[in-house]
C-alpha cells in the first residue's frame, strides 16, 4: 500500500513540470502533512496530466521559449530593436500598456509573499484554514496576472510592435513573437477567456475544450506572466521616449 500517495503525484509531477526546488523534497511524507484532506480527485488529474505526452511537449515547447526570452532580455538590445522598428504610437496604446503594467502590479501585491513583505493585510474567511487562505491568495493573484498578461494584453501594442519588429528579423522580437504564438499560451489564453480552469494541489488546472488540458505550476506561471509583462513595461519606455521625443519636435 503506498504510504504517500499524494507526496509521490506530486513529486513526479514537478519533476517533469515544475521549476528547480519547487514543491516537496524527496524525503517528505507529505501525507502526514495532510492526514485529514482528501486528494483522490488531484491525484487521479495529477498521475493523467503526467502521462500526457502532448501536454507534457507543448509546455516543454513553451519553457524552452521562455528561457530564451529571459536570457535576451538582461541589456537593452530588445529596446534598441524596437527603437529602430517603431516610429510612433498614440495614446490609447500607450494607455492600454500603462494600464495593463499597473493592474498586473495590483495582482501581483494578492501574492502570499508579496503582501507580506508589503504588510498588506488581506481578509479572509475564517473558516478556511492557514494552507487554504495561502493556496486561494497565491491562485488568485495568479489568475489576475494570467488574465491581464495573456488576455487584456494580447491585442495590445506589444504584438503590433513585435509583428513590425520581426518583420525586420530583429532576432529578440522574433523569439517573443514565437513565445506568445505558441501553443502553450494560446490553449492557456482560451481556458482564461471561457473560465475553464480551477486550482489543485499543486498548481492550476486549465482546459481547452476537448484539444488541451495541463497543470501549470505556480512557480512556471509567475515567471511567465512577469516576463511577458517585462516586455510590455520595454515597449511602454520606447513609446514614451519616442513620444516625448515627437511632442520636442512639434
Amino acid at each position: 500500500m503506498d504510504s504517500d500517495k499524494i507526496g509521490n503525484a506530486l513529486k513526479q509531477y514537478y519533476k517533469i513540470f515544475g521549476f528547480e526546488n519547487e514543491g516537496p523534497p524527496d524525503n517528505l511524507n507529505v501525507n502526514s502533512l495532510l492526514p485529514s484532506t482528501n486528494f483522490l480527485n488531484d491525484i487521479e488529474r495529477i498521475e493523467s496530466i503526467c502521462c500526457n505526452q502532448e501536454a507534457i511537449r507543448k509546455h516543454s515547447e513553451c519553457k524552452d521559449l521562455l528561457d530564451s526570452v529571459a536570457n535576451a532580455l538582461t541589456d537593452a538590445k530588445f529596446m534598441e530593436e524596437l527603437n529602430q522598428s517603431i516610429l510612433s504610437s498614440s495614446e490609447p496604446e500607450r494607455e492600454h500598456l500603462s494600464n495593463g503594467m499597473f493592474w498586473h502590479y495590483l495582482a501581483n501585491t494578492l501574492d502570499p509573499k508579496a503582501s507580506q513583505s508589503l504588510g498588506i493585510d488581506i481578509p479572509m474567511p475564517k473558516s478556511l484554514s492557514k494552507i487554504s487562505q495561502h493556496i486561494l491568495r497565491l491562485h488568485g493573484s495568479l489568475i489576475f496576472r494570467l488574465y491581464i498578461t495573456l488576455v487584456y494584453m494580447k491585442e495590445g501594442p506589444l504584438i503590433k510592435m513585435l509583428k513590425t519588429t520581426a518583420i525586420n528579423k530583429q532576432p529578440i522580437a522574433q523569439k517573443a513573437n514565437k513565445l506568445l504564438r505558441c501553443d502553450y499560451i494560446r490553449h492557456l489564453r482560451n481556458a482564461l477567456a471561457h473560465s475553464t480552469f480551477e486550482p489543485t494541489i499543486c498548481g492550476i488546472y486549465f482546459k481547452d475544450e476537448d484539444k488541451f488540458e495541463v497543470i501549470a505550476s505556480p512557480a512556471f506561471l509567475a515567471s511567465l506572466s512577469t516576463w511577458i509583462m517585462l516586455l510590455n513595461y520595454q515597449c511602454s519606455i520606447v513609446l514614451d521616449l519616442k513620444s516625448e521625443n515627437n511632442n520636442k519636435h512639434q
